[in-house]
């Protein structure tokens, strides 16, 4: 029987057909990494037309680096400097300091800086084989955000790396296929050649990579990017080719964060989920600080075409879910005595 927390990530209401890419157990292999983080690096925020980051993304990150703050981690969280009022209004939705969070134009000298154990891609873009940065109508987005993809493209991103789930048949070749792999792709240049050997270097002790997407262009979707070609048409041409250790698949990118925190709170076997009314305060807050829909690039409460009703319904199912492994087994296997964190 599926993990209930599966079942819901897997759900799809707005029929994007990721029934062809999901992962079984993602979040729960992700919670299980992160279980004992000491220094998390998460990078989230996707800009889909000039001064308009999504909806889909900083919520998630917030959420997943309260759980992680609380489970005793030092969390920082990267987007671009014009993303970062919507992260800081959903951390503050939460009731989060926002001190930790950096506005970056290039990765540069980033991870000499955190040192961070572990990085957490949330909605955020990953270069397709092209070199660019594609939206889920195959048009740039280049110009509006930042190669922050290039920290998980550092000594990871060939298949067969025996990290995660190496995709069976996923050509063999590095992340940073086209361009020079430092900062913004070269436009126009020819994918790399050459013989690969499936084994990854890490320079040092590189940290372990994790990634939250839902339409196939984010960083990790390199993980399942054969799925993503073999169904042809605008995902083969969006896949992005960035690998990681951990990738979460899920309806919307915000409910895969949030699936690896409800994992996280049955793993630690104590409350870390937000509530209902914390989701739709969160997802309020980010409109009013200039976020809109992915999907309808309106200047509206929903995510990725969906109404607030749906967001915190699922909310309030993975608070269910986190008690047990099956559907049928959530009321039974809930903590006696926890309330969810408000």
């Amino acid at each position: 029987m599926r993990d209930a927390i599966d079942s819901l990530l897997a759900l799809d209401p707005g029929g994007r057909g990721i029934e062809a890419f999901f992962r079984p157990g993602g979040a729960l292999g992700a919670a299980r990494a992160l279980l004992h983080a000491r220094r998390v690096l998460i990078v989230t925020g996707f800009t889909v037309a000039p001064g308009a980051p999504e909806t889909d993304g900083p919520p998630g990150a917030a959420v997943l680096g309260r759980a992680l703050r609380r489970r005793g981690a030092r969390v920082r969280y990267v987007s671009d400097p014009h993303a970062i009022p919507v992260l800081r209004s959903a951390l503050r939705a939460l009731g989060e300091p926002t001190s930790g969070v950096i506005g970056a134009s290039t990765t540069d000298g980033l991870l000499a800086g955190e040192r961070p154990t572990h990085l957490v891609a949330i909605e955020r873009p990953g270069r397709a084989r092209s070199g660019d940065y594609l939206n889920a109508r195959g048009r740039s987005v280049r110009e509006w955000n930042a190669p922050l993809d290039e920290i998980f493209c550092r000594g990871v991103g060939e298949a067969g790396s025996g990290r995660g789930w190496p995709e069976k048949g996923a050509a063999r070749r590095g992340v940073g296929e086209a361009g020079s792999g430092r900062g913004w792709p070269e436009q126009g240049a020819a994918p790399l050649r050459g013989r690969a050997t499936g084994r990854v270097k890490r320079p040092g002790r590189f940290p372990v990579t994790i990634a939250v997407g839902d339409g196939g262009n984010e960083i990790g979707m390199g993980n399942v990017r054969a799925r993503l070609v073999r169904q042809g048409g605008m995902l083969a041409q969006i896949a992005s080719v960035v690998r990681v250790d951990h990738l979460v698949v899920a309806g919307t990118s915000n409910w895969g964060a949030y699936g690896i925190v409800a994992a996280l709170e049955r793993l630690a076997g104590r409350p870390l989920l937000h509530t209902p009314a914390l989701e739709r305060r969160m997802v309020v807050a980010c409109v009013a600080a200039g976020a809109v829909d992915g999907l309808t690039l309106r200047r509206e409460p929903t995510v990725d075409g969906l109404p607030l009703d749906v967001h915190a319904g699922i909310v309030g199912l993975l608070g269910a879910a986190a008690g047990g492994p099956t559907l049928g087994r959530m009321g039974r296997t809930r903590r006696r005595g926890k309330g969810r964190v408000r």
